[in-house]
């Protein structure tokens, strides 16, 4: 069965990408940066300090 970790959103506004992460516990964390790769991997980052192995 799969297991949702998180729900990713990423909108952009002039120059600056958002990202909003809403965990299943509720919280939600906010990212931003004006290179997309950098938010990509903020995200990876974030994820992994939480879920990795």
């Amino acid at each position: 069965m799969q297991e949702r970790m998180a729900e990713v959103e990423i909108s952009k506004e002039g120059d600056v990408y958002y990202a909003k992460v809403t965990l299943p516990t509720g919280e939600v964390i906010s990212l931003e940066n004006e290179d997309f790769e950098e938010v990509l991997e903020q995200i990876a980052n974030d994820l992994q300090e939480r879920f990795g192995s």
